[in-house]
């Protein structure tokens, strides 16, 4: 019976090794995408300041004299905070990256089966650490669940977010060698531990996350004295509490930004992070509801809308999305609760530890992220102890259990494993798969939109680019470094004036000045908070700064956000020199600025229709 146990188990892990490369082998195929690109500009030299292989990860070092360099071309834009810090920590994980780029170039195949290889990994380093604390039948339940979780699709997909990949897998790693030893006193399971721990760190700092259920190991899984358990956790505790030090130490992380907020720089709003951001990702865990809504909103909205239930009027009384969505989160954790309460009730008193820490430590493996805005590649280390909770319910739980059960309760249970299968086996695969083809689909769409671009082609170097407005982040900010990886040139400056996507209004002033104006009432979001500003430091009006050739004032702000900016240029605004682009549903074409006195008014910047885009992919990526 052991040996069949066995089987079955180790059936399950291939199984769900073959799916996830099922599910995910379209992004095989999809190419380069966002930080991917200026990662490659960063290894050749052309990024405005200069970047090891080990430090592809540093976007703005927070050092004020280098942001003005990369704001002088416009990576940076004009209303970041001088002071602001994207500087990740994740030299292996860059040296990764730096490897493929040496080895295969511009051919983004070979880079994406590395990515490939480390999913594999990290679905068998996931499956030996759930072997070791739940029994085969649950665990190989629990593996098939992890393993269709559309929390990969990002880190699988994306080869800028192998980190998280690379870290995760390196920590539960780690976390396996200490649980083998603790449980089996394993030779060498401290120096192993504490390797892998250090490996997992400098590949990011995603292996917190999974560092995390070795914390909850020891707390709750263990039974010795407290000084026993501590003296164990060392080999991985200490290095964990070198990488904090040193991560402060070297001004790594972020700083004034409204997406990541850090512990050790704003406490106050990392811990309203904390009741607010996690719930969201406790929501996507449960009931699937995907976290990326926080922060771009739930499509259900026109849904409603179009049922003529309420009137629009209606509807913008009630509270904003996001309170609903933290709401449904608490949801998830209450009902996330009960089910932990049910099933450790039922189970014998020797096999609660191992689910105890299975299941806390996946909350606590979501603090580490709590910081960053909602997201699902954010839940990937949690995702395993859900998991486990998850199948453990599903085996014990089971209305097929011997023993005699009455009808309404083994009707309870057939509804929990319907509910169990559905949302975390049937509905995860199909949001994973399509998400990974949605993944390929936009990249392939992105790159040949700006490939596209109505762009200068002779000269380049002495053309200044403005972007009235953008609709996407690839041509808010990558565009410039995408054409150059395909060969096109790199112009002097690639900036933004706008900075949300909504219609302006574009009144010249002088033969020099041009004045913006944000038609919306509601700017919240588009310079404060962003990736580039905290709500902490809003914009004023009067507020002022130059670059090489451009001057810009602050008007008028709604939100903290510009409403009203004036552009002054060191030259005619009608010079060819200048090159004025704006987002349309034909793509990126350039415009000319209205005359002196006059007013043009540019819509909503767009996105070309991705279903226009899905005739002919293989041979646009191709060209």
């Amino acid at each position: 019976m052991k040996h069949w146990r066995s089987f079955i188990f180790a059936a399950a892990t291939v199984l769900s090794i073959g799916l996830g490369l099922w599910i995910h082998w379209p992004s095989v195929d999809s190419g380069f995408r966002s930080d991917d690109y200026v990662q490659w500009a960063m290894l050749r030299g052309h990024f405005p300041a200069q970047r090891s292989a080990f430090d592809l990860f540093d976007f703005a070092s927070g050092d004020p004299s280098e942001a003005k360099r990369i704001q002088a071309f416009g990576y940076l834009p004009w209303w970041s905070d001088p002071a602001l810090r994207l500087r990740m920590w994740r030299p292996i994980s860059s040296a990764l990256m730096a490897g493929d780029h040496a080895l295969f170039g511009p051919h983004a195949r070979p880079h994406h089966l590395h990515s490939m290889a480390w999913f594999v990994l990290l679905l068998i380093s996931a499956a030996l650490l759930l072997r070791e604390l739940l029994p085969p039948s649950a665990a190989a339940f629990a593996i098939c669940f992890f393993s269709v979780e559309e929390g990969h699709t990002v880190p699988v997909g994306w080869l800028a977010s192998r980190n998280t990949l690379v870290a995760t897998t390196l920590g539960f790693l780690a976390t396996l060698a200490h649980v083998r030893f603790r449980k089996h006193g394993m030779r060498g399971g401290p120096w192993l531990s504490c390797v892998l721990t250090c490996l997992a760190l400098l590949s990011g700092e995603y292996a917190l996350t999974a560092l995390a259920y070795v914390f909850a190991y020891e707390c709750l899984a263990r039974s010795e004295s407290w000084a026993t358990r501590a003296r164990a956790l060392l080999p991985v505790g200490l290095p964990a509490f070198a990488y904090v030090v040193a991560h402060s130490l070297l001004g790594r992380g972020a700083l004034g930004s409204g997406y990541y907020l850090s512990p050790s720089t704003d406490p106050s709003g990392f811990l309203l992070a904390i009741f607010t951001r996690i719930p969201a990702l406790i929501g996507d865990l449960v009931f699937g509801l995907p976290a990326a809504y926080y922060v771009a909103g739930s499509p259900w909205r026109n849904y409603v809308l179009s049922l003529g239930l309420f009137e629009p009027a209606t509807w913008r009384k009630l509270p904003e999305w996001t309170t609903w969505h933290v709401l449904i989160g608490y949801l998830a954790l209450a009902l996330y609760a009960l089910g932990l309460r049910a099933l450790v009730r039922r189970l014998h008193e020797s096999e609660r530890p191992a689910i105890l820490c299975l299941a806390i430590g996946a909350l606590l493996a979501l603090l580490p992220v709590a910081g960053a805005l909602p997201g699902d590649r954010l839940v990937l280390g949690a995702a395993l102890g859900v998991s486990a909770l998850a199948a453990l319910l599903l085996v014990r739980l089971s209305p097929f259990s011997a023993g005699p059960i009455s009808w309404l309760s083994r009707g309870g249970r057939l509804l929990l494993a319907c509910a169990l299968l559905f949302t975390l086996g049937f509905s995860s695969l199909d949001r994973a798969y399509g998400q990974a083809r949605g993944f390929r689909l936009e990249s392939d769409a992105l790159r040949v939109w700006s490939l596209d671009a109505d762009l200068p082609q002779e000269h380049a170097r002495d053309q200044r680019v403005y972007i009235i407005c953008a609709g996407d982040f690839t041509t808010a900010v990558n565009l410039p470094w995408l054409r150059l990886m395909h060969g096109l040139p790199l112009p002097a400056s690639y900036r933004r004036l706008q900075a949300g996507a909504q219609p302006v209004d574009i009144l010249r002033l002088d033969e020099r000045s041009l004045e913006l104006n944000a038609l919306a009432s509601n700017l919240e979001g588009d310079a404060v908070p962003s990736l580039y500003r905290d709500r902490r430091h809003p914009l004023q009006p009067g507020f002022r700064t130059e670059l090489p050739g451009l001057r810009v004032e602050v008007k008028k702000t709604v939100q903290g956000n510009p409403a009203a900016t004036i552009f002054t240029f060191d030259r005619s605004v009608d010079d060819p020199s200048l090159w004025f682009l704006q987002s349309t549903a034909f793509g990126l074409r350039r415009i000319d600025m209205p005359k002196i006195g006059e007013k043009l008014r540019v819509p909503r910047p767009q996105v070309r229709d991705l279903r226009v885009l899905d005739r002919g992919f293989d041979d646009a990526a191709s060209e």
